[in-house]
């Protein structure tokens, strides 16, 4: 028995090379497309999580970011720093923001925070390595990004104007009856 089983553990192991090898021959043989990656880059997906930034926006002169600290409170890592102040007007403004990248898992988590469009995503970069451990420290004008007009949310459409309130329409029961058509029982002693 132990002569059979032996020479079927041969076997059994040959076919499980066998099988694996033939995995490795059909890529062989498959045509493959290489991107040479600095020259040809390929589009990443819209929603892809790559560097943060801050929207500026253009028309207002100033961040859309107005020191409400969600994104800092929201960030796992605290790797937000963000300061404000309050305007004579009473709305608050961002003086300082900083991000450290080098401590930043990009869970988007002050993305969804941010509750005045003042945070997104970039897919267009994605490159994030440097040389100097410190320049991944990045403040308010390293992180500034002009939102193209093709990705500007859409206006939200003007609220229809109010109509007239609708005049009381006239009873059409007849009197001595209920809403539902039913005639009271008649009063005793009546």
């Amino acid at each position: 028995m132990g002569f059979v089983s032996y020479f079927l553990g041969i076997v059994k192991g040959f076919w499980n090379l066998l099988s694996g090898l033939s995995v490795t021959i059909r890529y062989f043989f498959k045509k493959t497309n290489t991107q040479q990656y600095p020259e040809e880059r390929l589009p990443l997906p819209e929603r892809s999580r790559s560097m943060i930034k801050l929207i500026y926006d253009g028309e207002k002169d100033m961040f859309n970011c107005v020191a409400c600290l969600m994104c800092m409170k929201a960030c796992p890592n605290s790797c937000i720093k963000l300061e404000g102040v309050r305007m004579p007007d009473g709305k608050r403004r961002m003086t300082n923001f900083k991000l450290d990248f080098s401590t930043c898992i990009f869970c988007g988590y002050c993305v969804e925070a941010c509750g005045f469009d003042a945070l997104t995503f970039v897919s267009e970069e994605y490159e994030n390595s440097v040389y100097k451990r410190g320049s991944l420290l990045q403040d308010e004008q390293a992180m500034k990004w002009v939102r193209p007009a093709h990705l500007a949310p859409a206006p939200e459409p003007a609220p229809a104007p109010a109509a007239a309130a609708p005049t009381p329409a006239v009873s059409a029961i007849p009197t001595g009856t209920s809403p539902a058509g039913i005639t009271p029982p008649p009063q005793a002693g009546a």
